[in-house]
């Protein structure tokens, strides 16, 4: 979905690609290889951003007004505008959508009901933490791919012997 190399290259909000994106891209494989499931199933730029902010809360001004297409998908009040398709007119409106806090916490879709013993909660809860910070909307704030290899996370997790 993400190309990693071109730094010329701009999507979503319109900010330059740079090796932060990578490490959102591996939250993005981990979340998958543990659940099955595409955390971010977007089908365009504003989609992805709703979906974005919907896991990580808003968007920071900051990155709104420092990307090329931020006033594309806010207003001048750094409201969300939600484009969507009117299911019977099959006409794009627009939807206002003042974002603060995730609606879609990361440890409910990773474990909705399980039952766990304690070294089981313990690594999801480390599994989590390690996605929030590779999922962090600044990527100047991002966990870097040194903080990650030493994430408890990934300390913690020893292959299996045969």
């Amino acid at each position: 979905m993400f190309p990693f190399s071109n730094s010329k290259k701009k999507k979503v909000i319109g900010l330059p690609y740079d090796p932060a994106l990578d490490v959102w891209a591996v939250g993005c494989t981990l979340y998958e290889l543990y659940t099955g499931k595409i955390l971010f199933p977007g089908k365009n730029n504003n989609h992805m951003l709703k979906l974005f902010m919907e896991v990580r809360g808003k968007m920071s001004h900051k990155m709104i007004k420092k990307g090329e297409f931020g006033a594309m998908h806010f207003d001048e009040n750094f409201n969300f505008i939600s484009k969507e398709i009117d299911k019977f007119t099959q006409k794009e409106i627009l939807k206002k959508i003042p974002i603060s806090k995730p609606v879609r916490e990361l440890s409910t879709l990773l474990a909705p009901n399980s039952k766990m013993n304690e070294e089981e909660k313990t690594s999801l809860k480390n599994f989590v933490d390690l996605l929030e910070k590779c999922f962090s909307l600044n990527p100047e704030k991002r966990i870097t791919p040194r903080e990650a290899l030493a994430h408890p996370f990934l300390l913690k997790q020893k292959p299996k012997q045969n």
